[in-house]
């Protein structure tokens, strides 16, 4: 049985990540490559918003006895698989766990063309993800 307060919580964690991340949505690129500040701000709250979003797919997992993954990004296809998530949210789910990989590990320098592109097109995958993990735990 999935723990609602953890869901409901790391759920309240993104919507405020999500406040603070959409305050940059209507910064033309120039200005948001040129501010430091904001894309400190930006790249900070998509990795803890990503990092909520992997824990609850683990969570479901794990509380719902669903098939282990092997990989961080086998999340989204379990999800997929057992009716959490639509099929069409795979991609841009895998998406976002190589994104917060990426951030978290530095893996060469962050393109924040990249990132502002996510802000600017993007972020409402996270919005279908939370629509369909609310669903699925009857919140």
């Amino acid at each position: 049985m999935v723990d609602y307060n953890i869901i409901v919580k790391k759920i309240n964690s993104i919507n405020h990540n999500m406040v603070r991340i959409v305050k940059y949505e209507s910064v033309p690129l120039e200005d948001f490559l040129q501010n430091e500040d904001g894309k400190d701000i930006v790249t900070h709250n998509l990795f803890i918003m990503l990092q909520h979003i992997i824990d609850i797919g683990t969570h479901i997992i794990a509380d719902e006895n669903m098939k282990e993954p092997v990989f961080v990004s086998d999340i989204a296809d379990i999800l997929a698989e057992e009716g959490v998530l639509d099929k069409s949210l795979i991609k841009p789910l895998k998406s976002m766990i190589g994104l917060r990989n990426i951030i978290a590990h530095e893996y060469g320098d962050i393109d924040f063309k990249i990132i502002h592109k996510i802000v600017t097109s993007n972020i409402r995958d996270v919005h279908s993800i939370l629509e369909n993990i609310i669903k699925y735990v009857g919140l």
